[in-house]
């Protein structure tokens, strides 16, 4: 799926497979990332984290507005892939566990150039 963002008049891709598979950790993460940007440029614009607007939000204390409209897609976002990310890592550290008894192995991602 892809979300354009005409405010930013950038392409924000969500690797959400509309196969159904799984999203890899590395997926997860890399949407992860693009969201936090996101937050943390409306959090300098406002001048406020985006922890507290989405609660001044859900008490119904904002004017509506398409940044608001935004801020609160991306947080939201963020929070699902949170939650996908834990359960992702679940089920790759289960997998680690089954293939080996010894600590894991810290090994970073190859990322084509």
């Amino acid at each position: 799926m892809v979300w354009w963002d005409k405010t930013f008049h950038t392409m924000l891709i969500l690797t959400i497979n509309d196969m159904g598979d799984e999203m890899t950790l590395e997926d997860i993460v890399e949407d992860m990332h693009g969201l936090e940007q996101r937050l943390r440029e409306l959090e300098r614009q406002y001048g406020v984290l985006s922890e507290d607007v989405y609660t001044l939000y859900r008490l119904g204390e904002l004017e509506q507005s398409r940044d608001l409209i935004r801020w609160i897609g991306y947080y939201e976002l963020r929070q699902e892939r949170q939650k996908a990310y834990a359960v992702a890592l679940r089920k790759h550290l289960l997998r680690l566990r089954h293939e080996t008894t010894s600590p894991f192995p810290l090994r970073p991602i190859l990322i084509p150039a």
